[in-house]
């Protein structure tokens, strides 16, 4: 009976997944044919791999320990509390200042204006007019700074969002190198020497 493997199931499906590309390789199967062995030879040696594992995966051992500690790292990440209704709220923020102040301050500066200079041309309120005008023009300038300050600020959110989806996506590429780089010295390492070496010890006996 095989032993089962000492790793994860995700690791032990890229054992089995390994394993049977070095059995199905040309190196594997013409030691095998060379032995006189090649019906039952690749049984054999899939089963002495299996009850050897821990010899084979030891050749591997430094590029495991990198996957295992990118994965862990990347579990870490992932368990982190995501504040969204945070960012919504600050993203709302800065919806109000760019678009909705906007839009009031100048429907207020056009209103003001307009009044401003339709009371001027009558000499009894002309006064008031001037002041209105004033009015107008600094709900103007209200509207300017604040169109300005909240796409300054959009832009700003927005590079925030796009530099931590960056830097997940950047994570997420260094576990996939991580992991074919175990999987590379499993197979070059660890299973196809022992299977040539145990090909061989068949053919000496």
């Amino acid at each position: 009976m095989d032993r089962p493997l000492r790793l994860p199931q995700q690791d032990r499906a890229d054992f089995e997944t390994e394993l049977g590309r070095a059995l199905a390789g040309p190196r594997v199967l013409a030691a095998l044919r060379a032995a006189g062995d090649e019906g039952r030879g690749v049984e054999r040696l899939r089963r002495c791999a299996r009850e050897n594992a821990e010899f084979v995966l030891a050749a591997a051992a430094p590029e495991y320990e990198r996957y295992v500690a990118v994965r862990a790292d990347q579990d870490a990440v992932a368990r982190l509390p995501v504040d969204e209704p945070g960012r919504e709220r600050v993203s709302g923020w800065w919806g109000v200042v760019g678009v909705i102040v906007p839009i009031v301050a100048g429907a207020a500066a056009a209103i003001f204006l307009l009044l401003g200079y339709v009371l001027g041309l009558a000499e009894d309120v002309d006064v008031l007019g001037h002041a209105l005008v004033g009015a107008g023009w600094v709900a103007a300038g209200v509207a300017a700074v604040s169109l300005l300050v909240g796409g300054l600020g959009l832009l700003g959110a927005a590079s925030r969002s796009r530099s931590a989806e960056a830097g997940g996506e950047a994570v997420v590429g260094e576990l996939g190198l991580a992991r074919d780089a175990w999987r590379s010295a499993l197979a070059e390492r660890g299973l196809v020497p022992f299977l040539l070496a145990q090909a061989g010890a068949g053919r000496r006996v």
